[in-house]
């Protein structure tokens, strides 16, 4: 059997694990994220967890998902969520370090081939990912293939607008979905509700919510307003059968966000009630390894 080894760089940690071409994973690992998440400190990491994955192991390929814009030719465009990323050709970059073939793609990209392949999503041809991480990710798999649009940069639906005030979101823009629905954008709306007093993460934002603190009411329901009004649009746009949350947020806010898909069933055209299902991942942490190892291996670009 080949292997590869796939490390999905997140603005939190960067993970690590050795994949089998059938789906299986032997290892998995994860490292922080440089607290700058500067080129070269970030490029250090990578390498370091690649040596510490190789060791006395036959690689065929190497898979690196990345948040943000990557172009076809494996260059990071622009990543809202690390700032100094900007046309840095990550691909050439890996490949003249370690000497053997890379793939570079967005994290979300990643994510969903790994769904695809072993996830909730196995089998089925039309398909959202959307992944409440630091950022918002999104993928969209039709008719059995994943659309890139003409730069290969296509399906940012983190960025689609849903408001119109609220802190500037990483990208520059106001209103994006990631404002209210991320983990970087709920940690800025609860520093300006004066929640960081109360707590300095955003996972026990929930624990307010369900106690009834009203500043962490006003922020959760804010939350789903929003991210119903995406799901509402993305089920008109692309007609899917499966739409897919994953990411921490969406494993720390479950229990708000049972209910979702009833909620958004409400809201969409009659001919398009009862059309699709909305899942948890259960990959979690392993959906962007898995599912860039399998690109690599695969090679789908």
């Amino acid at each position: 059997m080949r292997v590869s080894l796939g490390i999905d760089i997140g603005g939190t940690f960067i993970k690590g694990g050795v994949v089998l071409d059938d789906g299986k994973l032997l290892e998995f690992t994860k490292i922080k994220t440089p607290e700058t998440r500067g080129v070269k400190e970030t490029i250090e990491a990578v390498l370091e967890l690649i040596k510490l994955l190789s060791k006395g192991r036959k690689i065929n390929s190497v898979g690196i998902a990345s948040a943000g814009c990557v172009s076809k030719d494996g260059v990071i465009i622009f990543s809202p969520n690390f700032p100094s990323w900007r046309s840095i050709p990550l691909k050439a970059i890996l490949e003249q370090e370690l000497g053997i073939k890379v793939i570079v793609d967005n994290d979300a990209n990643a994510h969903a081939f790994g769904e695809h392949e072993v996830g909730h999503a196995k089998g089925i041809d039309d398909f959202i990912l959307l992944t409440l991480g630091t950022g918002v990710g999104g993928a969209v798999f039709s008719e059995g293939r994943l659309i890139r649009g003409s730069m290969g940069i296509g399906g940012e639906l983190g960025h689609i607008l849903v408001g119109e005030e609220g802190p500037t979101c990483g990208c520059g823009n106001i209103g994006c979905l990631e404002t209210y629905a991320s983990i970087s954008g709920l940690s800025k709306l609860m520093k300006m509700e004066g929640l960081n007093e109360a707590t300095e993460r955003v996972s026990e934002l929930a624990k307010l919510y369900k106690k009834g603190e009203k500043r962490a009411l006003t922020i959760i329901e804010q939350f789903k307003k929003y991210l119903r009004r995406a799901l509402i649009s993305y089920v008109h746009i692309f007609n899917p059968k499966l739409i897919i949350l994953g990411g921490g947020l969406s494993k720390d806010f479950r229990e708000i966000l049972e209910g979702l898909e009833e909620e958004v069933n409400e809201r969409v055209m009659p001919s398009f009630r009862g059309s699709f299902r909305i899942a948890f991942s259960f990959l979690y942490e392993e959906a962007g390894v898995l599912g860039i190892a399998l690109i690599a291996l695969k090679d789908e670009r």
